[in-house]
């Protein structure tokens, strides 16, 4: 009955997938407002929705269709904002054109996440055209700059427009599987100041180079001792910039590092902020003299769903019965819901077509047929839980 339901084209899903990608939402510019107002003209005529303008042409879009009770209901949510395509002659197919071939559309964004947007658009398209009246407000959520500060998501939870839903489906990549959770990062800059000396008198002076490896290493070693956790491993810390050094046989007096720390549930960000104090301590211990500075770049912590969870159970059986894998997996990298889960404390998932691999690649590409068994699957739920 749900498979037989389903009336959105493959033919339709193309048309609407490559106007998507053709709109340049490339970071770090986004000028997601283009995108919102297609978008927009999409719509069906009388649905209700919201632009949320950010400024320098930057925009989020939030379409609600009300429910009989004014509270609760599920959020569906997508970013419209892609990386930047690099080199341009490397691609197969220019990274703006949603050139197809074999049923395969390539172009910047149709993984992460403009098949998930095309997903969600012609899931709700068919909800409104059946004129089904939902028991709870649906809410589908098109959010800029979600690849760099999260500033549409952030300003949805500011306004408090999504504070009594119950549940949330993040629609990005994920390999024709269902994620119940996913890696946070805290990104560190750090600065060291020593003092130079003749190399052949290290004595004499503080190496900030060998400092800034022995904060990491030591970073390292408190993240190694963390629990591993049953999806997504153990937590990682990784070495991403290093300048220093002047000449070979100068010991250097300055350097600078930048660190990618990615956590998984369980490890908390306020308790690992407090171990980089506690390493910055431990490494002016052992380097007398030396003085550190510490920023954090970025932190969204890790966040997931206990598969357990009656949200979680329905839509692992819900995607068995529509052919997409019901064993539950974990996401590699963050999405909005690493900052706006922590604020709903409602259950999550990410579903989403194309596989997450793919994503900020070269040649990135997505299977329509994956867009479409989304839109799916996004509709079958609402019917089946919120009618």
């Amino acid at each position: 009955m749900l498979r037989e339901s389903w009336e959105s084209s493959l033919e339709e899903c193309e048309e609407l997938l490559r106007e998507l990608i053709r709109i340049d939402t490339c970071q770090p510019e986004g000028n997601e407002e283009k995108m919102a107002d297609r978008l927009i003209d999409m719509l069906p005529g009388d649905v209700d929705h919201r632009k949320i303008l950010h400024g320098n042409g930057r925009a989020s879009l939030i379409v609600k269709l009300e429910g009989a009770s004014a509270t609760g209901g599920i959020a569906f949510i997508g970013h419209i904002d892609t990386v930047a395509c690099g080199d341009e002659n490397k691609w197969k197919y220019p990274p703006h054109g949603g050139a197809v071939e074999s049923g395969v559309m390539y172009g910047r964004g149709t993984s992460d996440m403009k098949g998930g947007v095309a997903a969600m658009l012609l899931a709700l398209r068919s909800i409104c055209k059946k004129k089904v009246k939902p028991v709870k407000p649906l809410y589908f959520c098109f959010t800029a700059d979600e690849e760099k500060g999260g500033m549409g998501i952030l300003d949805i939870a500011e306004k408090g427009l999504l504070e009594t839903v119950e549940e949330v489906i993040i629609c990005e990549p994920s390999d024709e599987q269902i994620s119940i959770c996913e890696k946070g990062a805290l990104w560190l800059s750090a600065r060291f100041e020593g003092r130079t000396s003749h190399a052949s008198r290290p004595d004499l002076g503080i190496n900030a180079v060998e400092a800034a490896c022995t904060f990491a290493e030591q970073m390292k070693l408190y993240l190694s001792e963390k629990p591993e956790h049953p999806l997504l491993g153990r937590a990682t810390a990784s070495v991403t910039k290093l300048e220093g050094g002047i000449l070979t046989n100068m010991i250097p007096a300055s350097s600078e590092l930048e660190m990618d720390i990615r956590t998984v549930p369980g490890i908390l960000h306020e308790e690992l902020r407090e171990a980089v104090q506690g390493v910055v301590q431990k490494v002016k211990t052992m380097y007398k003299g030396v003085e550190i500075r510490v920023d954090v770049l970025n932190d969204r912590p890790a966040v997931g769903t206990e598969k357990t969870d009656p949200h979680v159970e329905r839509i692992l059986k819900l995607a068995g019965e529509l052919g997409i894998c019901e064993i539950p997996r974990g996401t590699h990298f963050y999405t909005d819901a690493s900052q706006i889960i922590p604020i709903l404390k409602a259950p999550f998932v990410i579903a989403g077509p194309g596989d997450d691999k793919l994503a900020h690649c070269i040649d990135e590409h997505v299977e329509l047929r994956s867009v479409i068994r989304f839109a799916k699957f996004y509709e079958s739920y609402v019917r089946c839980y919120y009618v």
